[in-house]
């Protein structure tokens, strides 16, 4: 790895011996890159981040702070992930909606956008096909393959995912109220479901 991508200017990450780091690449302050994962040119990764065993960042791929990367995912160009994202052990991401081998579509201008919101979570083996974007601390569980949007709090499961409940910022898996309220037991946090979606309305109350 070359010397300029181990060692930043001020503050320090660990990359292990084993791991791979491009030129041009930004990582914050407190990251670890465990053995086996690669980081891309351009790739930018913010502070407190985790990258287990065999995890690739393609190139130009934007990682917010605290995301816990599990092993063996692939963050593909035109990914993005906010603040406290955790993607669970084999996740996939895609990027082209309809890859052809023996027609190749190479480069940015294919890559059709998704974004993963600050504080989702991305259950093991769970597939997110490209063009989509996960809500904020939505929840995608294990297995679930997510063909449309996924709006903020909502709990997705199946193939194809469907909503099928709604989870807090903390992780709880919400209880409402016949006026649509609910209290998360371990932040204390309150939320109302209207319409369909779910918001925070602690500072409402």
């Amino acid at each position: 790895m070359p010397e300029s991508a181990r060692k930043p200017a001020s503050p320090a990450f660990l990359v292990h011996a084993l791991a791979v780091v491009d030129e041009n690449v930004e990582i914050g302050e407190g990251t670890k890159i465990w053995h086996f994962s690669h980081v891309q040119s351009g790739a930018k990764i913010g502070k407190k981040c985790v990258l287990g065993q065999n995890v690739n960042i393609g190139n130009n791929v934007t990682i917010g702070n605290f995301v816990k990367i599990q092993n063996n995912v692939s963050v593909y160009e035109g990914v993005i992930l906010e603040d406290y994202v955790f993607c669970g052990p084999s996740m996939v991401f895609t990027n082209v909606p309809v890859p052809r081998g023996k027609y190749p579509q190479v480069g940015s201008a294919f890559y059709k956008p998704t974004l993963i919101k600050e504080g989702a979570s991305l259950g093991a083996n769970s597939t997110i096909v490209c063009g989509h974007t996960i809500g904020r601390y939505a929840f995608v569980g294990a297995g679930a393959v997510v063909t449309k949007d996924v709006p903020d709090y909502a709990l997705a499961v199946g193939n194809p995912a469907r909503v099928v409940g709604w989870m807090s910022e903390a992780g709880e898996k919400l209880k409402f109220d016949p006026i649509g309220v609910a209290l998360c037991p371990r932040s204390g946090l309150r939320y109302r479901l209207e319409n369909g979606l779910v918001r925070d309305v602690t500072e409402e109350s």
